[in-house]
């Protein structure tokens, strides 16, 4: 039977250990020249903790080199040291360098938001709360200081949200609309984000530009707009706007008249149906406004001007029996029995 040679587990002390790698980083300072090394240990992308043991020597040397400082606190968070490397980032985020400073607060934030998700999953409430009012300080100071890139921009948008930062995400979608200013799904958030912060001539611009870019959906963004119009804005505001889109628009023609329903305005409602009549040549759509014309008068109380617009038309619709049974009524209604009676007079002459 062979002999077999069974090795003992041998287990190294904290001692050996610190031996070693102080030994490896003679080793390694004299076998690279320092900028060598130093190149080395910054791209470093698997042994964190070797490489934060590093960096904090070569601090010790040069304990104002941010470019250590950003790194170590990189390869602490890689290596789960988010204190250190928090700590160090608090430093950085005063920084002179406005490059330093954007870095360490993006890392801030990330850290952060890390923290507030683990104490959320742990229902820590107060120390959950205290990490997400901590996360939207560091959040808006990106933002209203600019410390991100353009190509940040989609993913900062998103994050705005996250944080429930209202104002940040106005100001970053509309950004974003500087690029994509056809985009339905970016216009319908610029409305409702500038509606929410009160920007109501803005929330115009995105309705007017939403009823065209967003077809399907182009009702809702009409009556939105209507509903900003007659809520937020002064009666000669939301009249000239209306009375501008009226032209060439059905439906806010008739928003114009339910506008001015709605103030009690019944003869310029009358007007407008007589526009109406007056471009048209179809006899029967004629009647029509005329007959609306007349109702709305009569309906706001103003007789003598329904009476005054049925006279004017009397002769054109003499041989009309509705028209002229409805001027009758109209005349006795009134208290008008001398163009009641006059009309009677034509209508028995006809007869004969």
């Amino acid at each position: 039977m062979s002999n077999v040679n069974h090795n003992k587990m041998y287990v190294a002390t904290y001692k050996e250990i610190l031996l070693g790698f102080i030994v490896f980083c003679v080793i390694l300072v004299i076998l690279y020249p320092k900028e060598s090394l130093t190149k080395q240990v910054l791209s470093e992308q698997s042994n964190y903790d070797l490489s934060v043991l590093y960096l904090k020597n070569m601090l010790k040397n040069d304990p104002s080199n941010e470019t250590l400082m950003l790194t170590l606190a990189k390869q602490a968070f890689q290596a789960k040291k988010k204190d250190l490397s928090f700590k160090l980032l608090r430093l950085l985020r005063n920084s002179q360098k406005r490059e330093i400073r954007e870095k360490a607060y993006q890392l801030s934030y990330k850290i952060a938001k890390e923290d507030y998700l683990y104490l959320r999953r742990k229902n820590k409430t107060t120390a959950f709360i205290q990490k997400y009012t901590q996360l939207q300080n560091i959040f808006n100071i990106i933002i209203s200081q600019h410390l991100y890139k353009e190509s940040d921009i989609v993913r900062l948008y998103k994050e705005s949200y996250f944080v429930n930062n209202k104002k940040d995400s106005y100001l970053l979608v509309q950004k974003l609309l500087q690029k994509r200013p056809y985009d339905v799904k970016l216009l319908g958030d610029a409305f409702y984000l500038s509606y929410k912060l009160k920007d109501y001539a803005q929330s115009m611009l995105y309705l007017d530009k939403l009823a065209v870019q967003d077809k399907a959906n182009r009702k809702k963004w009409l009556d939105e707009s209507y509903f900003l119009l007659t809520k937020h804005y002064s009666y000669k505001e939301t009249e000239s706007y209306i009375i501008s889109h009226a032209q060439n628009s059905p439906y806010w023609s008739k928003k114009l008249i339910s506008f001015y329903l709605q103030h009690k305005q019944y003869k310029k409602v009358s007007q407008l149906y007589m526009n109406q009549f007056q471009n048209t040549t179809s006899y029967a759509k004629r009647r029509k406004y005329w007959f609306k014309a007349i109702a709305v008068l009569q309906a706001g109380g103003e007789l003598k001007s329904a009476v005054r617009l049925g006279y004017r038309y009397e002769n054109y619709f003499i041989l009309d029996k509705r028209a002229s049974t409805m001027l009758l009524k109209l005349y006795i209604s009134a208290n008008d029995l001398k163009r009641a009676n006059a009309l009677s007079q034509k209508l028995l002459q006809m007869k004969r």
